[in-house]
């Protein structure tokens, strides 16, 4: 076990801060603003429900066993550390409910995020690419589990970029309230909206971009909570 632990450490990838977009696209014509509206609009119409059925299809999939073998690396090194006196209020999280609450597509395929609950009432997750090939000790990717303490904002996010993936910024995180979907703005003004499913939300943008401010929203639309970047 301790073989596999080494391994696993050796494979961690540290996440890096981003700058923001170094080139900013000039505005349009107003004829072709007006006209790119109606393309957008239309787009959404047609995407929403189709990124909505893909949430549902995914939800609920049980974990594979190249997934799995990373909630089970929670407990071990929860047994690991204990022995040396380290880390007691490390998680224990129930591998045998580890499932599948969201899948994105992204530039490099589908990105999926899994998640498993643990002993202290909360859940532990999993984000890795589909179309990744795994090694002798499961799927690479990154994992957590959620602060048991909620922030001041009850929104807890984060992104995370892996030279695996060079071009992409991977954002991901969980709220303390119901909410529908979260509102994410980037840095240039642009924003994308990701529905939350089992107050757990996941998303992909060039790495070049950053985020600057998170808002929940209900099913109606209501603002539930945000979160800007310190």
């Amino acid at each position: 076990m301790h073989a596999h632990l080494d391994g696993l450490l050796d494979e961690l990838v540290t996440a890096e801060p981003q700058q923001g977009w170094n080139d900013v696209l000039r505005r349009a014509g107003r004829a072709r603003r007006r006209y790119m509206a109606v393309v957008a609009a239309v787009a959404a119409l047609i995407a929403v429900p189709a990124t909505w059925a893909a949430v549902n299809a995914f939800e609920g999939t049980p974990a594979p066993p190249d997934v799995s073998t990373n909630f089970s690396d929670f407990n071990n090194f929860r047994r690991v550390w204990i022995q040396h006196d380290m880390a007691i209020s490390w998680p224990q999280v129930d591998v045998s409910k580890a499932h599948g609450v969201v899948e994105i597509q992204t530039a490099d395929g589908p990105e999926q995020l899994w998640a498993a609950p643990d002993d202290r009432g909360g859940q532990c997750y999993f984000i890795d690419w589909a179309n990744d090939a795994p090694s002798q000790y499961g799927k690479f990717g990154f994992s957590g589990c959620e602060p048991l303490e909620p922030p001041a904002s009850n929104v807890s996010w984060g992104d995370v970029w892996v030279p695996s993936h060079p071009t992409l910024m991977t954002f991901y995180g969980s709220l303390y309230v119901d909410a529908a979907t979260v509102q994410v703005t980037l840095d240039d003004g642009s924003s994308l909206s990701l529905p939350v499913v089992e107050r757990l939300f996941l998303g992909s943008f060039p790495k070049s971009a950053t985020v600057e401010k998170v808002t929940a929203l209900d099913a109606d639309g209501n603002v539930v909570a945000s979160s800007t970047k310190p």
